[in-house]
């Protein structure tokens, strides 16, 4: 396993803030600003934060957001409502005060090579925001949005506002190309391509693909359900060719080879 750019990680800091914005981003999905009390340690693509809001008891547990953009005292999330606990979050007016736990985890390492292509399945998408951005400075940057289909319509126009060239497959063709993000990622694949995905599991299994095609640097984040943020708990935990690793800690982000799929 690539360990290089685990070996610098730190304990996530235990921070307080209040909900700066709340704000529609299309199909459902919601995209919120945390002003935070004390300034942010620097946080890379695919670290993430434990998020919740202050003094509430129910949901206990804090919920783990993909950071996309955060420096100073402002950190940014993307997120859809799928439960009680998201669902508290996306009600949330302004001024709530909220805990949060990060960055937690290790993100992608930086690039070596001189193109990299970012793969994201619907809200996958939350860490490679800034990234696609922050990297086309200086590399090739081709960034993949995968999502089923028409009712993802006004989420992907929103992510287009940001990443004016983004490259939309849709499983049902009614948006950009018809075929999987996947699918999109080996047919714009070039020799030597650095390759950075993220989203649903299935959609990372698949990623494999990426390697038969000569991909030689591929890494996902992969998605767990998460309590503590910092290894306790073992929930988080998944098979790896060296062994058990937690996913909150030693990942979220893995070498693609590296991680045991059929386990």
């Amino acid at each position: 396993m690539d360990l290089l750019h685990k070996s610098k990680h730190q304990p996530p800091l235990d921070l307080k803030g209040s909900l700066a914005f709340s704000e529609a981003a299309g199909s459902g999905c919601r995209y919120i600003r945390v002003e935070t009390d004390s300034a942010l340690p620097d946080t890379s693509p695919g670290q993430f934060f434990l998020l919740r809001v202050s003094g509430v008891s129910d949901p206990l547990l804090g919920r783990p957001f993909a950071s996309f953009s955060g420096s100073g005292n402002s950190v940014d999330f993307l997120f859809r409502p799928v439960g009680r606990g998201t669902e508290l979050l996306a009600s949330l007016p302004p001024g709530t005060r909220v805990d949060l736990r990060g960055p937690c985890g290790n993100g992608f390492p930086v690039p070596r090579s001189r193109r990299l292509i970012l793969v994201a399945g619907t809200l996958g998408i939350a860490p490679f925001l800034d990234a696609a951005a922050r990297f086309s400075r200086t590399l090739g940057v081709t960034t993949i949005l995968g999502v089923p289909g028409h009712g993802w319509r006004d989420f992907s126009g929103w992510c287009r506002d940001r990443i004016p060239d983004i490259h939309i497959a849709s499983d049902d063709g009614t948006i950009g190309n018809p075929g999987t993000a996947v699918e999109e990622a080996l047919s714009l694949f070039q020799h030597e391509d650095e390759v950075w995905a993220c989203g649903p599991n299935p959609m990372l299994k698949n990623m494999g693909a990426m390697h038969s095609a000569g991909c030689e640097r591929l890494f996902v984040s992969l998605e767990r359900r998460m309590a503590c943020g910092m290894g306790g708990c073992l929930g988080c935990s998944i098979e790896t060719r060296s062994g058990s690793a937690r996913a909150c800690v030693e990942g979220p982000v893995f070498e693609w080879k590296e991680v045991l799929w059929n386990e």
